[in-house]
């Protein structure tokens, strides 16, 4: 069983000028699993949600609030398959790989775990996975 803390995801900026980091999402997840605090960290290159545009209707909240890709990436990764909990960084470029995370996903249980964690933003709360 996880118990998630938190998620979010991140538009990498360009360190230096001619880095090629703006192309790329940041998808981090903190959980507890077995007793021991972890943090799972999943890259991708962005065009590859841009791929995706059936997710719009996945990711619009009840009350008309629209999550992102880049928030839940991470998530759908742990939710999938238990392979990534024994990881701590993964990077993917590759469309298919991409597009496997949110095939079969439990959009209710996404949602669940985002409003109990958007409650509890001033005193945390882990929910379980």
């Amino acid at each position: 069983m996880l118990e998630i803390r938190s998620f979010a995801g991140y538009e990498l900026q360009k360190a230096k000028s001619n880095s090629p980091e703006d192309l790329f999402n940041r998808s981090e997840v903190k959980y507890t699993h077995q007793g021991k605090d972890r943090s799972f960290e999943l890259l991708y290159v962005r065009f590859l949600e841009e791929q995706l545009p059936d997710l719009t209707e996945q990711l619009t909240m009840e009350n008309g609030e629209q999550l992102a890709v880049k928030d839940i990436a991470a998530l759908a990764c742990l939710m999938q398959a238990d392979g990534y909990l024994e990881r701590r960084k993964v990077y993917i470029n590759n469309q298919d790989q991409f597009s496997i995370l949110f095939q079969n996903l439990d959009w209710n249980k996404v949602k669940k775990i985002w409003v109990q964690l958007e409650q509890h933003k001033s005193n945390p709360k882990e929910c379980l996975l």
